[in-house]
């Protein structure tokens, strides 16, 4: 199952990293962020592995000679993240080769698996026009079987609804945290009210929009009947060398506009193409865009 959506031969390098946050974060419970305060209880919690700049007291003797490695002890006053995970299982995710849903979910796998590991609480929804399956608070990476079997079972689902979707009991979390949309965020009804909501519920959030290859630059020509993949409404195209630059000026005006959104609401935007490999992905686009460090 891990093989399916994470590659092994990289799960150290995801271990090793951690999502960014513009935020102080604080908590009662165990995390590996620093805290506004630092914390004094002396109550074990898990450990992590040393990376410079840690702090040399934390270090456990015991387990370098037993391992000949260095592991910082974590304790209980350390703080924690609320991660919530938001993929769109709409019909139009089902799109591409590979499809913009399996790639969402394999993103999806991979931040979820290195909050765990940093004892993230981790919660994933699965949306179209509502809530279709949720898998909410799990923390440690002892859970990462729980959350790739979860993520394993998501299928494409009907048509989509953002705000419609958010709006149901239990979507959004109380507490404050970081809330990642998966998405083409080609919904009917649009996604301002969607995220709008995100936002008042204290969330920083921000969106990977995913787009398949045909929708970036369609190769199409000739008599074709288009049909909708969200309202199932189909309409009869010439493509010509005219309409093939409209589709690709609308396409490029909702980019920039979804872009010019995130950007006056302080939401971070990042784009994501379906082909890309999910080593590329994660490991450069998600590093330069500052999303993970």
């Amino acid at each position: 199952m891990s093989q399916h959506l994470l590659d092994p031969a990289w799960l150290a390098r995801l271990e090793r990293m951690q999502l960014a946050t513009r935020k102080a974060v604080s908590g009662s419970h165990a995390g590996k962020r620093r805290a506004r305060q630092l914390g004094s209880s002396m109550e074990f919690a898990d450990f992590r592995a040393y990376v410079p700049g840690d702090d040399l007291r934390q270090l456990d003797w015991n387990a370098y000679a037993r391992s000949g490695k260095l592991f910082l002890k974590k304790y209980l006053d350390e703080t924690e993240l609320h991660v919530s995970l938001y993929i769109d299982c709409s019909r139009s995710m089902g799109y591409g080769q590979p499809s913009k849903l399996s790639r969402s979910v394999q993103i999806a796998a991979a931040l979820g698996y290195l909050s765990l590991c940093h004892l993230d609480h981790v919660s994933v929804y699965a949306f179209d026009h509502r809530i279709v399956a949720s898998l909410q608070g799990v923390q440690g990476k002892g859970q990462a079987h729980r959350l790739l079997s979860f993520l394993s079972a998501i299928g494409e689902g009907g048509p989509g609804d953002l705000h419609g979707a958010l709006r149901q009991p239990g979507a959004v979390r109380g507490k404050a945290g970081i809330s990642i949309v998966l998405s083409d965020f080609l919904f009917p009804d649009g996604y301002a009210e969607g995220l709008a909501y995100l936002q008042a519920a204290r969330q920083e959030v921000t969106l990977v929009q995913v787009l398949s290859q045909e929708e970036r630059q369609p190769d199409y020509a000739g008599e074709l009947r288009l049909i909708d993949a969200e309202t199932g409404q189909a309409k009869e195209a010439s493509m010509t060398a005219l309409l093939l630059a409209e589709y690709a000026k609308s396409l490029r005006d909702f980019r920039q506009e979804l872009a010019a959104f995130a950007y006056g609401r302080g939401i971070a935007y990042t784009e994501i193409e379906a082909e890309q490999s999910l080593e590329s992905v994660v490991f450069h686009v998600f590093r330069q865009a500052g999303m993970i460090r």
